[in-house]
């Protein structure tokens, strides 16, 4: 489990949306730090994203946790301001030898203080190279996965935007109508858990693919929402 964890969560997108979103940071306590880095000014992006580990010491772990208690992460759950009804919410995990602690704000960007010490907080865990020069057990490298969440639904012209641009893949594993848990109608959005030897096949397909390849599958074209899974992650929370 990760130890810290910043991310978004909640507003008006569908669950198959905000499923796609990653941590601003994820820190374990054996010290790998997974963020995303860059990626570049290009559309239609990649597939898949670009996830980075850096290895921090267990000092560092524990000047990060510091850092935290100091940044207010600690005791109490606490909610810091109200979010809007279609906004969506930061949320501050932190677990310690004391429990697990959460905080949620409704606007990380705020003038009171306690918004301004976490978001010195994110900034911290955004640049540790900075913050934690003496304490990088190793350089930054890609995150290596072994399980990931895709996210299927049937194509539909009006909703893909720039469609001149997109391209037609044969889908390689068992047909996407079938494929994982089903959230349902109006629309047949469903989720599954990719992994072993599934993972192996899809894997190198994805790694040319961008946001709009589509998918072909049982003469029916899917669009593929491709998301490698952190090691603590569910593969489809919120799907019945």
């Amino acid at each position: 489990m990760a130890i810290v964890r910043i991310e978004q969560t909640g507003g008006m997108l569908p669950v198959w949306e905000t499923l796609r979103w990653y941590p601003a940071a994820a820190l374990y306590a054996d010290g790998r730090l997974i963020t995303q880095g860059p990626i570049d000014a290009v559309y239609p992006g990649p597939a898949l994203p670009n996830l980075v580990v850096t290895h921090i010491s267990q000092a560092g772990v524990a000047q990060v946790l510091d850092w935290a208690a100091e940044a207010g992460l600690a005791g109490e759950d606490r909610q810091i301001g109200q979010a809007g009804f279609d906004s969506s919410v930061t949320v501050f995990t932190v677990k310690s030898a004391e429990g697990t602690h959460t905080t949620t704000v409704g606007d990380v960007t705020a003038g009171d203080p306690e918004a301004g010490a976490l978001n010195e907080f994110v900034s911290v865990m955004s640049d540790v190279h900075n913050y934690l020069p003496n304490d990088i057990a190793s350089d930054e490298t890609a995150y290596i996965y072994d399980r990931m969440r895709v996210i299927s639904f049937p194509m539909e012209a009006a909703n893909l935007p720039d469609q001149g641009l997109a391209t037609e893949v044969d889908w390689p594993l068992e047909p996407l109508a079938s494929l994982g848990t089903s959230y349902g109608e109006p629309a047949e959005y469903r989720c599954s858990l990719i992994e072993g030897e599934d993972l192996e096949t899809l894997q190198p397909m994805l790694q040319p693919a961008n946001e709009l390849t589509l998918w072909l599958s049982d003469d029916v074209t899917y669009q593929v929402y491709a998301h490698p899974l952190l090691p603590d992650d569910e593969p489809c929370p919120g799907f019945p």
